[in-house]
């Protein structure tokens, strides 16, 4: 398997990614039916967001956490989310940048699980 290196790997990542949560049956209401999610808009931030995280290229502006705030989302919803972004990773990818990837993204879910309240902020277990 390759490491996220490129801009075309992270594409691969992120599509793979999105379409996952498109067939999963607690993900895809939230982002369909919820936040209504233009994916032709989401996908290019996504994009962004991810090579500067992985591959450290500037190009995404942004608050995220504001727009998952006001989401109708459990703690069940961060921990699907997670377990799909990890096996999208590890379905094609291993090295630096696929282990980047991956503690970035259960770094994240439990950020804003956090500060929605729904873990407590001393707590150990991460996403």
């Amino acid at each position: 398997m390759r490491d996220i290196e490129t801009d075309d790997d992270v594409r691969e990542l992120v599509d793979s990614f999105y379409g996952s949560i498109q067939q999963d049956a607690l993900l895809n209401p939230i982002f369909t039916d919820v936040a209504q999610v233009d994916w032709s808009h989401h996908l290019p931030k996504m994009y962004a967001f991810w090579n500067g995280i992985i591959r450290g290229v500037p190009g995404y502006a942004g608050a995220p956490f504001p727009l998952h705030a006001v989401l109708p989302v459990s703690l069940q919803h961060f921990q699907r989310w997670v377990e799909l972004f990890h096996a999208t990773v590890d379905r094609a990818f291993s090295g630096p940048g696929a282990t980047r990837a991956k503690n970035a993204a259960a770094s994240i879910a439990h950020t804003f699980a956090m500060r929605m309240r729904l873990i407590e902020p001393t707590q150990d277990h991460i996403l």
